[in-house]
């Protein structure tokens, strides 16, 4: 093994350990920009009784370990919706080193993590939430360059046809009703990393997820919560559609051939 294949695997190691704390202020930035406030104002506090929360308290997935999944302030419950991006963020990292080869598992790393971000803050912030699209987008038309990931005029059109799709979307996000259109924010990401020919079967994988989600949720949801958005839904269930066509794409689409 190379110097360099070691820092590598070295780098890659340290970011799957660290991979919850990225969930956790994820989830931080989603919660506070739902509510109009900046990610950076103050320290976390208890949602229920509103006592400032310490070091003990944020440690992601141990803290509601330890704590038996209630404020250690108050013992009130703490909703699930605190835990899973965590568990998402470990799960997201652990799932691309056991998969993806060497040379794509830091790239992999960097695609799970910017699809988690933009699918939680799609809807409470969605302009952050496209330049993280863009990001990402830049990031797979980039990677396509070296050659690993396929043409890169596969790309570049995917990402026009994302780009056209979304700018659509958009615009008829406006209408109070159709506020689940703002998960259109992931379609040029999604054409850049995938191309064309793979942006049907992820948005096929992610309306299906999307209903699975939407159903989970509801039947997990307190009483004194909120019903999650449709569009938080969607957006979730686009990345993992894009997710999955691009740890599996190519086997996904000889099995349909197959299949046919």
């Amino acid at each position: 093994m190379t110097f360099l294949e070691a820092l590598n695997l070295s780098a890659i190691f340290v970011l799957t350990l660290v991979s919850p704390m990225t969930g956790s202020f994820l989830k931080c930035w989603a919660d506070r920009a739902a509510s109009g406030k900046s990610v950076v104002d103050g320290r976390s506090f208890c949602d229920a009784c509103g006592k400032t929360l310490t070091a003990r308290d944020l440690i992601p997935i141990l803290s509601w370990v330890f704590a038996g999944g209630k404020s250690r302030c108050c013992a009130t419950p703490l909703r699930w919706t605190l835990l899973t991006p965590e568990l998402t963020s470990l799960l997201l990292a652990v799932w691309a080193v056991l998969t993806m080869p060497l040379n794509l598992m830091l790239p992999s790393l960097i695609v799970a993590w910017l699809l988690q971000a933009i699918a939680l803050l799609a809807v409470p912030a969605p302009r952050i939430a496209t330049i993280l699209g863009m990001v990402l987008a830049m990031f797979g038309l980039g990677f396509a360059l070296t050659g690993l990931t396929g043409q890169i005029d596969a790309r570049l059109l995917g990402f026009a046809l994302g780009l056209l799709c979304a700018t659509v979307a958009w615009t008829g996000a406006s209408d109070p009703r159709a506020r689940y259109l703002q998960a259109a924010t992931l379609l040029p990401a999604m054409g850049a990393l995938l191309g064309v020919a793979m942006m049907g079967l992820a948005i096929a994988v992610g309306v299906i997820v999307a209903i699975v989600h939407a159903a989970i949720s509801n039947m997990l949801r307190r009483s004194d919560e909120d019903q999650v958005a449709p569009a938080t839904s969607l957006a979730i269930g686009l990345a993992s559609g894009t997710w999955l066509a691009w740890l599996y794409g190519d086997s996904l689409l000889r099995a349909l051939a197959y299949g046919f």
